[in-house]
């Protein structure tokens, strides 16, 4: 796998993986519609990086955002369409976290909850010794 893009700041990278996540939201939209079923719009894209939604929801481009690539603004594009709404998401609530960077063990335990369901199984598995 090669990298995709080559950003210069945690804001900047969080921006393009939302481009590619709405790139997909969009491919999976066009399939579900041809297949004559109905999509509730606006769909929800959540960022734990306030910089990003903000650059996102926002067309005013400052000194620190210049170098941003124009294909960024395929988000706010959509965004204004109707297509998506951009929200932010603290780290602590972002169950993607856990696929992607070391977690205390107590929000791993939330975010699995949350993720597997709360039927007392993994209670049970985690009580074992």
């Amino acid at each position: 796998v090669t990298q995709k893009h080559v950003t210069l700041s945690v804001t900047e990278a969080e921006l393009a993986a939302g481009v590619s996540l709405v790139q997909d939201m969009m491919y999976t939209y066009r399939v579900v519609t041809s297949m004559g079923l109905q999509v509730e719009l606006p769909m929800l894209v959540e960022m734990d990086n306030s910089g990003a939604k903000d650059l996102a929801n926002s067309w005013s481009v400052g000194g620190r955002t210049r170098h941003v690539d124009v294909g960024m603004f395929f988000l706010r594009e959509l965004k204004e369409d109707g297509m998506i709404t951009i929200k932010h998401v603290p780290g602590n609530d972002n169950e993607a976290d856990i696929f992607t960077k070391n977690v205390e063990a107590a929000s791993l335990h939330n975010h699995v909850k949350k993720l597997c369901g709360d039927d007392g199984l993994y209670e049970s598995l985690k009580a074992k010794p």
